[in-house]
């Protein structure tokens, strides 16, 4: 087996790969955007066994002073959301994500449009 890039003409095998097996749990990546890189690991035939890349993302990262109320720090979070949500399309993004522990944040998230997606898993390198 030999690992390269995927081009455009990997997209209709990717296709079907997903259709076949992945429909169900998440829509088609767009390998070609939003990728620092993107690849895709052949056999001897040529045919695509696996397929996987780097995704870009962005995150909202923030801190918040405790001390203040609650209204104020809601109000905070709603205006740090709208300057994110904003310059996350400007830069060409399609999402924006947030981890927090808190249910209280979690809610408010929610709220505005955010929704869980599966389990999230974090590698330090």
């Amino acid at each position: 087996m030999n690992i390269r890039a995927i081009s455009e003409d990997d997209i209709c095998e990717l296709r079907k790969i997903h259709q076949a097996f992945y429909k169900d749990e998440f829509e088609f990546p767009d390998f070609l955007n939003n990728y620092l890189c993107t690849f895709a690991v052949i056999d001897d035939c040529d045919k695509i066994v696996s397929a996987g890349g780097i995704r870009l993302i962005t995150e909202i990262v923030a801190l918040t002073d405790k001390n203040h109320s609650t209204r104020k720090r809601r109000a905070a979070l709603y205006q740090i959301l709208q300057a994110s949500q904003y310059l996350t399309q400007k830069a060409g993004f399609d999402r924006l994500h947030v981890v927090t522990e808190q249910e209280v944040w979690k809610s408010q998230l929610n709220e505005v449009g955010f929704h869980s997606r599966g389990n999230i898993l974090v590698l330090d390198i």
